[in-house]
């Protein structure tokens, strides 16, 4: 074979391999999820969920609650039937304490009077979660994989309520059981595959009485609804 035969039959070669075609073989096309771009390489899921039991213990705060300050301590106890789908069990203890806006509010009226109290006792429900993201971010030069999901549950919550404190209140508080409807999301951070640390952010919402059962006032109800955020710890069991 001459020499310029073979510079061509090179070149000839060398065009094959870089040909769309040729390509489309070396790669996965995605064209479904970016048109524009080719996915060479995709991400395992190093830490899993699914098929056994969790034990989560959480703690965390009552947010944009009127009147009142709320701390409270969460156990959960789920099972993932898949890294998709999973459900949750849980139970909450409050404390709850005066706050800013309470006090605020007594010390402007100036007469002893006082607003109406709707304070949180302790809570039970159940959750369908939901987590369809699984990601890793670069944390201080060290790799943290999470899920974030999605909750749907409801339970009951029992609560007190009535005017000024328990102790100063001219009748006393009533106590009773509300259903309860929860919303809610969070994100899972993977440390190992048994232990995670948890974000949760739950939100609860039910019906009942606006003036809490005042004469000729009974029948007059509406939504009401309160948040908390929970940071804890998670184990695989």
């Amino acid at each position: 074979m001459s020499k310029p035969t073979f510079i061509l039959s090179l070149l000839g070669l060398l065009a094959s391999l870089h040909s769309p075609a040729a390509q489309a073989e070396d790669d996965y096309n995605f064209s479904w999820l970016d048109p524009e771009k080719k996915i060479y390489v995709l991400q395992n899921r190093k830490f899993t969920k699914a098929g056994s039991p969790h034990l989560s213990l959480m703690g965390g705060v009552g947010i944009a609650e009127p009147y009142r300050q709320s701390f409270q301590y969460q156990p959960r106890l789920g099972f993932w039937f898949n890294e998709d789908f999973g459900i949750e069990a849980f139970y909450t203890g409050r404390f709850n304490s005066q706050n800013g806006t309470y006090r605020a509010f007594v010390q402007g009226i100036g007469t002893g009077t006082s607003p109406y109290i709707r304070e949180i006792d302790n809570q039970i429900g159940a959750l369908l979660n939901w987590a369809p993201w699984y990601a890793k971010i670069n944390v201080f030069n060290s790799i943290l994989y999470f899920d974030w999901y999605f909750s749907l549950g409801a339970g009951t919550m029992s609560i007190q309520k009535g005017e000024k404190t328990k102790d100063t209140a001219t009748t006393p508080w009533t106590s009773e059981n509300v259903f309860t409807v929860y919303l809610g999301t969070g994100q899972m951070f993977h440390l190992s595959e048994r232990f995670m640390v948890r974000l949760d952010l739950l939100g609860h919402f039910f019906s009942d009485e606006i003036y809490g059962g005042k004469s000729g006032l009974n029948e007059d109800m509406t939504i009401f609804s309160n948040t908390s955020v929970n940071l804890g710890i998670g184990f695989k069991l």
